[in-house]
């Protein structure tokens, strides 16, 4: 069949798109700034869906701290923005080319989330284009409860599977006065001892990372708040792990150390972030893969692969693991979302 104009410029024309490749049955894949592009399980064959063309105007209320955003709006360029009137969206890990609806579809949570939360608790409303071509929105522009389902957080993290998120409102928060990096080398023991005493001790640390050899110690706040933690100095931001893929791993916080412990023994690199439970692995082969995942299951976790060439993506069991005892809810939201199932097909749990 012929390509279709897959750049749309507008959400009508978006929903037009999609309502064609539905009723031909025609596969997608939405694109923004293709920055988390290797995350989850290949899509061979689709069509990209070129998102650019749908970036607009940023509608900031600096009184309310919120601002609404075209979902292709490169997260670079919010970020400008909002500094003018000194607030942050401090829970995306943005990327140079990141877009807004690119950190929203993959959860793409910063290392501050120890202080500031997850990309979730950020988004307040959102607007969709289904895969069957209809817009639809869920929320509301303000921080008040809103009744019904919420479709916000059923969306982040649905990595372009549910729907194209065209426009979201996102919370915000004022830029601290002062903010640095703190560190310290040791052993793994004293390193996760000494992370133990951050914890306990700091006021709100913004994040608290183990790597091996290292412990840092991101704080935030008055300048009063922003002094090295005993034993730590002032350091640079630590580096992700090098290697031809990342698995990130989620266990409940109080077995981080563990799983620190246990990767340090196995030989691999890694970046936990203490009182959170995420904990990033540089992995070279699938074995690679199905070892940290035996190991984050036996600490209660999971483990998937986060960014990495095709043959470390290209079975999904082997990106994501067992599917999750909620897979028949997820598979009833998928038909309701995009029928055809024309949208990232395969890319997520268990051939969704």
């Amino acid at each position: 069949m012929p390509p279709f104009d897959c750049a749309p410029s507008s959400v009508e024309e978006l929903a037009a798109t999609l309502r064609a490749a539905s009723a031909e049955r025609r596969t997608l894949r939405p694109v923004g700034g293709g920055t988390r592009s290797r995350r989850g399980a290949p899509v061979p064959g689709a069509e990209a869906l070129n998102l650019a063309g749908l970036d607009g105007p940023i509608d900031h209320s600096p009184a309310d701290l919120t601002v609404t955003v075209s979902a292709a709006t490169p997260v670079e360029r919010l970020a400008h923005v909002l500094a003018q009137s000194g607030q942050m969206w401090p829970q995306a890990d943005a990327r140079p080319a990141s877009t807004v609806g690119g950190v929203l579809a993959a959860a793409a949570n910063a290392r501050s989330r120890l202080r500031y939360g997850n990309v979730r608790d950020s988004l307040l409303e959102v607007v969709l284009a289904t895969g069957d071509g209809r817009v639809i929105k869920g929320g509301a522009r303000t921080v008040k409860a809103v009744s019904g389902y919420d479709m916000p957080r059923l969306l982040v993290g649905s990595m372009g599977t549910l729907g194209v998120v065209v426009q979201a409102t996102l919370k915000l928060w004022p830029v601290p006065e002062a903010r640095a990096w703190f560190a310290m080398e040791d052993t793994a023991d004293e390193c996760l001892g000494r992370a133990e005493r951050v914890l306990a001790e700091t006021y709100r640390p913004a994040a608290v990372l183990v790597s091996p050899g290292r412990l840092s110690v991101e704080l935030a706040g008055t300048a009063a708040d922003v002094a090295a933690p005993a034993g730590l100095s002032l350091a640079t931001p630590p580096a992700e792990p090098v290697a031809r893929g990342l698995v990130e791993m989620g266990v409940p916080p109080r077995r981080t150390a563990d799983l620190v412990r246990a990767l340090e023994r196995a030989g691999y690199d890694h970046l936990a972030e203490m009182g959170v439970g995420r904990v990033t692995v540089g992995v070279t082969t699938a074995d690679d893969v199905r070892t940290v995942r035996g190991l984050a299951a036996a600490g209660g976790g999971h483990a998937w692969v986060a960014d990495g060439p095709d043959d470390l993506r290209a079975d999904p069991d082997l990106a994501w693991g067992p599917p999750p005892p909620g897979i028949a809810i997820m598979r009833r939201m998928k038909s309701v979302f995009d029928p055809a199932g024309i949208l990232n097909a395969g890319r997520y749990v268990d051939g969704i």
